[in-house]
């Protein structure tokens, strides 16, 4: 079978089962606004399939066989189990089929610019306020993110530009799936040891997703896992954040703003960048 990237330039036709799941409908979003003729499958009712209907992508409720028909590409989620009858007559019919994590990284290669988010706490909230600020400097990025972003109303987004913001879960290690100009890490913490069995095994899957950086790897300098997957990374910018100044980035003069929030300002190898306000409860933000 060819793989995801060579039949994306020949296909036309995809058809998503579990299109409502928030992984997968921006990657529909995606996909739709290149030009693809999309369909799809739920077995629940949501906010997000209705946005999906709007953008004119027919979506089935209930999964059955006939669902597929006409479809060049099957892409599903990884919750779907075997004998979901959609999977099962995609691969019967010998329609190629992809686990969404295949599509997100064929997507990913897609930028210039694929900004990979990951760590064990924080990534959705460090998406999305990566997210928010590109928008807000008008970099219009795209962005895949783990979870609904109030002010977009979505867990994603389409922008115009180069530039892609993606949170990249290490579950199962579908973030190696991805192909990151930036790598960004924030913690690494035991998480999924049903999955990796030992932390050693976390931190090296973290250190190979560092290694696919092809630019840069902005990383916790105050984390002691994140600095052991960070070992023997080279040939890229390597940029360290934290609460200590021995970081490339940190803050100083941190003070709480109605003893819910905090401000402070952002430092720079010992310059002084700006002051800023967080309007996000909690020191670690």
């Amino acid at each position: 079978m060819k793989d995801i990237d060579t039949l994306l330039k020949e296909v036309k036709r995809v058809h998503f089962i579990g299109i409502g799941g928030s992984g997968m409908c921006p990657l529909a979003e995606i996909l739709h606004s290149w030009g693809y003729e999309l369909s799809g499958s739920d077995n629940n009712e949501s906010d997000t399939l209705d946005r999906i209907r709007k953008l004119g992508i027919p979506v089935t409720m209930g999964q059955r066989a006939e669902n597929i028909k006409g479809a060049e590409m099957i892409v599903y989620t990884a919750a779907l189990l075997k004998d979901n009858p959609e999977l099962v007559a995609a691969k019967a019919s010998g329609i190629p089929t992809f686990e969404r994590s295949k599509l997100f990284g064929a997507i990913s290669r897609m930028y210039k610019n694929c900004i990979g988010i990951c760590g064990t706490h924080g990534k959705t909230t460090t998406t999305s306020m990566t997210t928010q600020i590109m928008i807000t400097a008008k970099l219009d990025p795209s962005a895949v993110i783990g979870g609904k972003l109030p002010m977009m109303g979505s867990s994603g987004r389409v922008g115009k530009s180069e530039n892609f913001v993606c949170e990249a879960c290490e579950f199962v290690d579908t973030f190696l799936d991805l192909s990151p100009d930036v790598a960004v890490i924030l913690n690494i913490d035991e998480d999924h040891l049903d999955y990796f069995k030992t932390l050693d095994n976390l931190i090296k899957s973290f250190h190979k997703f560092a290694s696919m950086a092809t630019k840069a790897v902005i990383y916790n300098g105050d984390d002691a896992n994140t600095l052991k997957a960070m070992e023997g990374i080279s040939g890229k910018d390597l940029i360290t954040f934290g609460m200590a100044e021995e970081n490339d980035y940190y803050p100083e003069n941190i003070a709480p703003v109605h003893g819910a929030y905090y401000e402070f300002d952002a430092m720079h190898k010992g310059e002084f960048l700006c002051h800023i306000k967080l309007r996000v409860p909690g020191l670690h933000n």
